[in-house]
C-alpha cells in the first residue's frame, strides 16, 4: 500500500502541472485583444490633450501680455512719448537691457518676447497715446493720457 500511495503522490503533481495555467497562445491572444481595445481609447484622448495645450499657451500669452501692458502703464507719459514707434525699444522704455530682459520668458522650450507699439492717438494738446502689446496671436492695447 505504501508503494501505491507513493506512486500516486509522484504522478499527481505532474498531472496537476500539465493541467493548470495558460498556454503561450492564450496569453498572446489576450494581449492582442487588450491592445485592440486600448489603442482606440488612447487615440480618443489625443485631440483633447492637444486642445488643452493650445488653451494653456493662450492663457500664458495673455497673462504675460497683460503684465507687460501694466508695466507700460506704470511708466510716465514723457518716457512713453519719447519712445513712439512700432516696435518700441524695450531697453529705452524700461531703462536698461536687464529690465527689458524681464519681459522675455520661456514656454515649452521656446523663448518669447512681446512686441510693443506706442502711437499718438491724437489726444490734442493734452496728449493721448495708444499702447499695444503683441505676443504671438494675443494683442492687447490701451490708452495713456498726459495727466
Amino acid at each position: 500500500m505504501a508503494a501505491k500511495s507513493r506512486e500516486h503522490s509522484t504522478t499527481q503533481p505532474l498531472n496537476h502541472l500539465t493541467d493548470s495555467g495558460f498556454s503561450l497562445i492564450e496569453i498572446v491572444a489576450a494581449l492582442f485583444i487588450l491592445a485592440v481595445a486600448i489603442v482606440p481609447m488612447i487615440k480618443a484622448y489625443a485631440p483633447a490633450l492637444s486642445s488643452t495645450t493650445g488653451k494653456e499657451e493662450m492663457v500664458v500669452f495673455a497673462n504675460q501680455a497683460r503684465g507687460t501692458l501694466y508695466r507700460l502703464l506704470a511708466l510716465d507719459y514723457a518716457t512713453l512719448n519719447a519712445n513712439l514707434g512700432d516696435p518700441a525699444d524695450l531697453s529705452s522704455l524700461f531703462g536698461s537691457g536687464a529690465e527689458a530682459a524681464k519681459e522675455t520668458f520661456m514656454l515649452n522650450g521656446r523663448s518669447y518676447t512681446p512686441k510693443l507699439s506706442i502711437a499718438d492717438a491724437g489726444g490734442g494738446p493734452e496728449g493721448l497715446l495708444e499702447l499695444t502689446v503683441t505676443l504671438e496671436n494675443v494683442v492687447l492695447s490701451t490708452l495713456k493720457a498726459n495727466l
